[in-house]
């Protein structure tokens, strides 16, 4: 066997400039002298950090450091010196930087590194905004609170060429704060989503404006189909209201909504439909000025309905400047099920399914999607919206025969998966099954790639939160609840609730209590809550608090046992359970 390269830990920088190609193409000269001054004065950062260049490449630095704290020093550094040269031009002219940082294995040959570690800090750079620092999660974990700078987790990043996806954070000037802080979960109005480098949208629910009422099933449909088909899109942040049925959207205007959600643009319209054709008015808001910056009528058969989805999307799109490869958008949306019955079937089920109450709700939405099956078989859409009816009634805690639901969800799930799903619905269910049944590293890998599929979805990182939580990794658990939450500021209950439980995994018993208490007041029927406050409350001596919360966890289920709930916990480690059960009869629970 050839010996293997030596490689050695390093932290590694990696800084291009935005927009290059633009400058260059306005003032070739005037570009080049900015940058040359601007290389040097990086250079001067980074030797100045204890940092040394490796190469530059064209309008691209690469420099490796032997610690990361000088590495994320330099950066920042770099960072404000280029700000204040900046100043003095036209936003045109400016030459800014997108940096990343990175922590992790290189190999050093010929005065130069290579290998993943370089790999990353340079896709890490692609996710940085135009004068701002893109760091890892080793790099992350490494800094702790060393430096006086904020972070704003950014999700989980599938990157080119690199197999695992990577946790990403974004770097704060000293004094910001990450945009939600533990005890402001679900509180106020959020902060906005801009620095986080992508356009943020809501989508205000498309009104039925025929004169039918029995059509607003159509006009929910149709907006749950583009919001869909917008999750799935890596550069852009669709943020939702939270509730399935969206009913507080409803009653609010775009710019409203807009303001509430920290949005800056809304997307609205209105649908009328007559016999066999349908008419859509579509309009993208500015929140902040209210000025209307696209608008487009679309009338067609009924037929084109996909068709007028993927149209409005584009539109989108192009609207808010996300640049996709030709022909990608297809890949973002559902595969179009033709038949007009199976469409109606896919509404309904919708309608059913999302203002669920019992399990007869449940079981007519999983009629209807076994009807657009039936109706369309080559769609890999029915498939995986049954499946997730099929899952509902096992984790609304309905079924009279969970194994069997379960069963069917696993084969539905597999059935979509097998004909490309694009939903991303498969992946959330086959992690839920996976969990249930003690299956860690399966649960952990069907939630990462929920995640990856559904890039903007809050559910998937909700998901992915709660599974980590079991596994006992709640520190990264925190980041993506967080990071949940953020994704839909109205959020239902259950985000918080998860964020208290992996607060509460790692000691922090304050937060714990703030973010149940969050959770509680969207929902006081939640039991999940009132038992992490139960729990932490007990933790923290707090023999009152803790004797209420045990008073309303009787009067949600007076017949609740200690070891009956142990029983449904899937706790990879005995002795996280065991602590937490401890706290809980601290607390009176029996």
């Amino acid at each position: 066997m050839e010996q293997r390269l030596p490689r050695k830990l390093a932290a590694i920088l990696y800084a291009d400039v935005a927009g290059y190609s633009r400058l260059t193409g306005e003032d070739e000269d005037a570009t080049h002298r900015s940058l040359s001054e601007y290389l040097d004065l990086i250079t001067a950062a980074i030797e100045s950090n204890l940092g040394k260049v490796m190469h530059y490449a064209g309008d691209a630095v690469l420099a490796q450091f032997g610690a990361v704290l000088d590495a994320l020093s330099s950066a920042v550094a770099i960072q404000n010196a280029l700000e204040t040269r900046n100043k003095t031009l036209t936003d045109d002219r400016k030459v800014q930087f997108r940096i990343g940082v990175n922590l992790g294995d290189v190999i050093e040959d010929r005065g130069d590194i290579y290998g993943d570690g370089v790999n990353v800090a340079a896709r890490l750079e692609a996710l940085a905004e135009p004068g701002g620092v893109c760091i890892s999660d080793a790099v992350r974990t490494a800094i702790g609170n060393k430096l006086p700078f904020a972070y704003t987790f950014i999700g989980e990043q599938s990157v080119k060429n690199i197999a695992e996806p990577v946790r990403a954070y974004r770097v704060l000037e000293p004094g910001a704060s990450p945009a939600t802080s533990p005890g402001q979960v679900g509180t106020g109005a959020p902060a906005s989503l801009q620095p986080l480098g992508k356009p943020s949208l809501a989508v205000k629910p498309f009104t039925n404006i025929s004169a039918d009422p029995e059509q607003d099933y159509f006009a929910d449909g149709l907006t749950v189909d583009i919001m869909i088909a917008l999750v799935k899109i890596p550069g852009l942040f669709l943020i939702e209201e939270g509730s399935p049925g969206m009913r507080t959207s409803k009653q609010m205007t775009a710019q409203d909504l807009g303001r509430q959600l920290g949005v800056r643009y809304v997307l609205k319209g209105g649908v009328r439909r007559s016999g066999d054709r349908v008419r859509v008015n579509a309009e993208l808001v500015e929140v902040a000025t209210g000025r209307h910056l696209w608008a487009e009528r679309f009338d067609r058969e009924l037929r084109d309905l996909f068709a007028i989805q993927d149209e409005i999307t584009e539109e989108i799109v192009t609207a808010m400047d996300v640049k996709l490869v030709g022909g990608e958008s297809s890949r973002f949306v559902r595969k179009s099920i033709e038949n007009p019955a199976a469409r109606e079937c896919l509404y309904r089920g919708e309608e059913a399914l999302y203002d669920a109450a019992t399990l007869a709700d449940v079981r007519e939405a999983q009629r209807l999607y076994e009807e657009v099956i039936r109706l369309e078989p080559t769609s890999s859409l029915g498939y995986a919206v049954a499946a997730l009816a099929h899952w509902w009634e096992v984790s609304c805690g309905w079924s009279d025969a969970p194994d069997r639901a379960e069963e069917r969800a696993l084969e539905l799930s597999r059935q979509a998966l097998s004909m490309e799903d694009t939903s991303g619905y498969p992946y959330l269910i086959m992690a839920e099954v996976h969990l249930r049944r003690r299956e860690y590293d399966q649960a952990l890998a069907e939630a990462s790639h929920a995640c990856l599929a559904r890039p903007s979805c809050e559910g998937s990182y909700a998901l992915k939160a709660g599974v980590l939580n079991y596994l006992g990794r709640s520190p990264e658990a925190i980041d993506l609840a967080r990071f949940a939450v953020r994704l839909a500021p109205l959020q239902p209950p259950m985000y918080p609730a998860i964020l208290a439980s992996a607060y509460h995994g790692c000691g922090r018993y304050e937060d714990a209590v703030a973010s149940a208490e969050v959770s509680i007041a969207l929902n006081e029927n939640n039991l999940d809550p009132y038992l992490v406050l139960a729990a932490a409350n007990a933790a923290l001596g707090r023999a009152d608090e803790a004797r209420r919360a045990v008073e309303q966890v009787l009067r949600l289920k007076p017949e609740f046992k200690v070891e009956e709930f142990a029983e449904s916990q899937p706790y990879k480690d005995g002795k996280d359970l065991e602590a937490l059960l401890d706290q809980l009869r601290r607390a009176g629970l029996t």
